[in-house]
């Protein structure tokens, strides 16, 4: 489907715009790691030369933080410079070492191509934090009542109501769910996902290991990659002798 530039929103516009500023760049560069978009977690628009760790860009049709995106392997440092020349030549051999699984620091990676829940977890990671936000998730999964502070912190920061913010809360969880049994579906077919989350759920509270493990694969999700959950996966296949 092709999108004509005056259907585009004007935060939109003003992107393409200063990437248009580029030609000479882009036409050497390949439309698969072209930044499309780069806003503030507030919305707001955000030049390539004021990029921050939290600021939110889009890369491949996939949106999150760009520490989020260096660490899943989407974009490198380069990006922080405000050089765009340079941010292209480091993109092309980022995006070689995502598809080749060379030189990645998970040689498991799984992306999840999922850019309104990679942008919600991103969103919710502003207000609360990463390790928060990896603790209530893992509330979440568990079935228990989640902090008041946590849901309170969101209410506050978005204006809607506790309740609204549990919901959205659980919503995210319920994504993530989903886009974990596609990968299980599609990495480790002879795997049920209901008994390896009834196996996890008994085991994370008793082995230091495991819980570990579980905090690593939650951490990963939340940046955008499932692959982080392989380790995880694998204490499961050894404890049950699945080879």
């Amino acid at each position: 489907m092709s999108i004509h530039y005056d259907e585009l929103c004007p935060i939109t516009q003003q992107q393409v715009a200063q990437l248009l500023e580029h030609e000479e760049h882009l036409e050497e560069a390949n439309n698969e790691y072209a930044v499309t978009d780069i806003k503030s977690a507030q919305g707001k628009p955000v030049h390539f030369e004021d990029i921050q760790p939290d600021t939110l860009i889009t890369v491949n049709g996939i949106t999150g933080q760009v520490d989020h995106m260096i660490e899943a392997g989407l974009v490198s440092k380069s990006i922080y410079a405000g050089n765009f020349e340079d941010y292209l030549e480091d993109a092309d051999a980022m995006f070689e070492s995502v598809h080749t699984n060379e030189v990645n620091d998970n040689p498991d990676a799984y992306l999840i191509d999922d850019a309104e829940t990679m942008n919600t977890a991103a969103q919710i990671e502003d207000v609360l934090g990463s390790l928060v936000t990896s603790s209530v998730v893992s509330d979440v999964l568990a079935g228990n009542i989640l902090p008041n502070e946590a849901l309170n912190d969101l209410s506050e920061s978005y204006g809607v109501s506790p309740e609204r913010a549990q919901k959205e809360l659980e919503a995210l969880t319920d994504s993530l769910m989903g886009s974990f049994e596609d990968y299980l579906h599609d990495q480790h077919k002879d795997i049920d996902v209901d008994h390896l989350s009834e196996w996890v759920a008994y085991a994370v509270n008793r082995d230091s290991k495991i819980n570990q493990l579980y905090q690593q694969a939650i951490t990963g999700a939340l940046s955008g990659d499932l692959g982080f959950s392989q380790d995880l996966i694998q204490e499961y296949r050894n404890f049950y002798r699945l080879f």
